[in-house]
């Protein structure tokens, strides 16, 4: 586990703030990449909150360095310039054209840098007439038709979709990218050119409905399976008897061999009719715990899943096994855990950073090893408010 991470040697110039932009930065420092995070001065990137700190900002920027930098002045702008001259990936999720303001977008980059890999992540995409629009996660749930397709799934009124806290949008997003980022890095390796990777969040919400997409193309109405909950005396399970060998399982435990010629649950059928299957289940499960449920159906074959409390996912034999979690420490916050990198090597150690950055950290590191500057020039370049 001591051998270099994949991306060693690679920088990282990242000026995204709040998930998607940051989460795609974070899993490329994990694998080994040097992440420089550019601020503004003042508040940094939101996730801070008034209190410079936050887990959730820990969570997306472990490991990252800090920089300060004022954008909206000529002066930070060329230090921006001169700081992407030394490194190999640009990544920012600023509105677009924003960019192209500060003189930082990728066609006034690539006149004197051709190799650089610069990754805009926006709610729309880079073309279109949705392009100047905002979006955050649950803009994009709705207008990428995933949140149709979940009310629907639900059996919500049409009046009223759904509420969201879990930003899908942010996180799916934030992963394409980084796959696609390693694509053009490998592309560049190859074939000694630079790229600019457009990745929509809008595009990356409708890769989850694939079925429902192909399914409002139909020429006839195609039904879609739709999965519930097993009640249990204390709980819920989770059961999903897909194939003809996991509903023999099932049947078998049941000890209802009829079930197996039911024509509402032959193979096909069985997820149109998954309702009045969870009915024929739960004559069986409702007299049993949902421990009980879980253990008899997992034991017989059958592809089940109790429901887990977000408290005992710290505790969840997998996730210890696993090792899924990292141990942060941050001065103001104490110890505390966040998520790895959600993908194990058999040669390099999936953990993050155990430290994120306070705002402006590393300003002076930075510009003094990548650009020179004296500590003059910094004290100046301070007392003008460029940096902080």
């Amino acid at each position: 586990m001591n051998q270099p991470k994949p991306l060693s040697g690679y920088k990282v110039i990242d000026f995204s703030a709040v998930y998607a932009g940051p989460i795609c930065a974070r899993f490329l420092l994990d694998c080994g990449a040097e992440v420089i995070k550019i601020e503004p001065p003042g508040l940094g990137d939101l996730t801070r909150s008034v209190s410079g700190m936050t887990p959730a900002f820990a969570h997306f920027n472990a490991g990252k360095r800090s920089l300060a930098l004022d954008l909206k002045s000529d002066e930070g702008q060329e230090l921006a310039r001169s700081l992407v001259r030394k490194a190999d990936i640009v990544i920012q999720n600023f509105r677009p054209g924003i960019m192209a303001k500060f003189g930082l977008d990728y066609d006034s980059l690539k006149a004197e840098q051709a190799d650089l890999i610069y990754c805009s992540i926006s709610g729309f995409g880079l073309s279109g007439p949705w392009v100047d629009r905002a979006a955050f996660a649950p803009i994009v749930h709705a207008a990428s038709g995933f949140d149709t397709v979940f009310s629907a799934s639900q059996g919500m009124k049409p009046q009223r979709p759904p509420n969201w806290e879990i930003m899908v949008a942010d996180i799916l997003t934030g992963a394409y990218a980084f796959g696609a980022l390693q694509t053009a890095l490998l592309g560049r390796e190859r074939f000694g050119r630079g790229e600019h990777v457009d990745v929509s969040m809008m595009e990356a919400m409708m890769t989850l409905i694939p079925a429902h997409i192909q399914a409002a193309q139909a020429p006839e109405a195609l039904h879609i399976g739709r999965f519930h909950p097993v009640r249990t005396r204390d709980g819920h399970v989770m059961v999903t008897p897909i194939s003809n060998k996991n509903f023999e399982s099932l049947c078998a435990l049941l000890q209802r061999p009829e079930l197996q010629s039911d024509p509402r649950f032959i193979f096909g059928e069985r997820t149109r009719h998954f309702r009045e299957l969870a009915e024929e289940i739960e004559k069986w499960s409702l007299s049993l715990t949902t421990q009980e449920c879980d253990e008899a159906l997992n034991a017989a074959g059958v592809p089940c899943s109790a429901y887990t409390q977000l408290e005992d996912l710290f505790e969840h034999p997998q996730v210890l096994e696993r090792q899924s979690f990292s141990r942060i420490s941050q001065a103001q916050l104490g110890e505390f855990l966040i998520q790895a990198l959600p993908v194990n090597f058999q040669h390099m150690n999936h953990a993050t950073a155990n430290w994120a950055a306070t705002l402006g950290q590393h300003s002076d590191d930075v510009l003094s090893s990548m650009l020179g500057l004296s500590a003059d020039q910094l004290a100046e370049l301070r007392r003008k408010k460029v940096i902080a």
